[in-house]
């Protein structure tokens, strides 16, 4: 075979390989990954395969999902993980009321539909003890002694507590259970409570906030609490 014919026949050769095997040139350029998107805010629902949440603070590029309401979709490739220990949590592990920050992808620009990378779950649970100043059909008003350390911006202050059916009332050392009737203006008690935000947003502003009691521990007239465990909870720290 002379030389002419010999690099014909590798032309003809090369034309009929499929095409993926010819490889395109690398220019040692990884392929760009989706941005992510940065949000946190309060579960409004947990679905099988989702979660929607009530959007309260967002990273400086997502600022259109402030505000809104987004159903973000959970794989088995999300990583979801306890806010304030970082031990391994499941989807079954968030329950609506739960804050959550959340790390996501997005199909595209619209931030329409949303798939979490990352999530941490944080206890929404904040604690104040002082004495009771009022009482009203679904609320209390607190005069605040102490607080946990997150929430120290309600010492002073006299915050309106609201309650449900959630709410457990405990009293007094031996922890009896008790009513909603029972509390007693003037008696020292310590609030377990939720707030509808995170103390450290941006624009959270705490005399606006709502917060409701998930737990009342009354003591005696005028006796303010020690500080309770549940103090410190994650809830009020930076997602």
């Amino acid at each position: 075979m002379n030389r002419l014919t010999a690099i014909a026949a590798a032309v003809v050769a090369f034309a009929v390989l499929p095409l993926g095997a010819v490889a395109a040139p690398s220019d040692g350029i990884p392929a760009k990954q989706p941005r992510a998107h940065w949000f946190a805010g309060s579960v409004a629902s947990v679905g099988g395969d989702s979660l929607t949440v009530n959007v309260l603070w967002t990273g400086p590029k997502d600022g259109q999902l402030n505000g809104t309401t987004v159903t973000v979709g959970v794989t088995g490739s999300t990583t979801i993980v306890n806010g304030k220990t970082k031990a391994a949590a499941q989807l079954g592990d968030i329950v609506p009321g739960d804050l959550v920050s959340l790390r996501a992808t997005a199909a595209d620009a619209t931030l329409a539909s949303l798939t979490a990378t990352h999530i941490r779950i944080w206890c929404n649970c904040h604690w104040i003890g002082g004495t009771i100043s009022s009482i009203g059909s679904s609320s209390f008003t607190v005069q605040v002694a102490r607080t946990g350390p997150y929430d120290t911006v309600l010492k002073g202050q006299n915050v309106t507590i609201n309650v449900n059916g959630s709410t457990a009332y405990l009293k007094a050392k031996d922890k009896t259970q008790i009513a909603f009737s029972d509390l007693q203006v003037g008696a020292g008690v310590g609030v377990v409570f939720g707030a509808n935000g995170f103390f450290k947003a941006p624009g959270f502003d705490p005399e606006q906030a709502a917060f409701t009691a998930k737990r009342v521990h009354e003591w005696m007239k005028r006796q303010v609490p020690p500080p309770s465990s549940d103090a410190g909870s994650a809830a009020g720290t930076t997602p």
